[in-house]
């Protein structure tokens, strides 16, 4: 059982039109379908950003340290 997006009645699941108003379901069931596919796409962009966030600071951490070891060689050259 699943309530109307028209009339607000309960309906059976296996209805495509509210018996009660003539309310599509169809139309609703694509809408739903394509806000959580929108969702789903939006939450894979936001992970794949964070993920290339955590690899970039990774990598300036690295040459970070790389740049220390740099800086000390030339000071310990002199």
């Amino acid at each position: 059982m699943c309530i109307c997006a028209g009339c607000g009645k309960l309906i059976e699941n296996n209805y495509y039109y509210c018996p009660w108003c003539g309310y599509s379901r169809v139309a609703q069931e694509k809408e739903d379908s394509m806000e959580l596919r929108f969702k789903q796409l939006k939450a894979r962009q936001i992970e794949e950003r964070q993920n290339k966030i955590a690899e970039l600071t990774e990598r300036l951490d690295d040459l970070e340290k790389e740049l220390s070891m740099l800086v000390l060689s030339a000071q310990m050259a002199r």
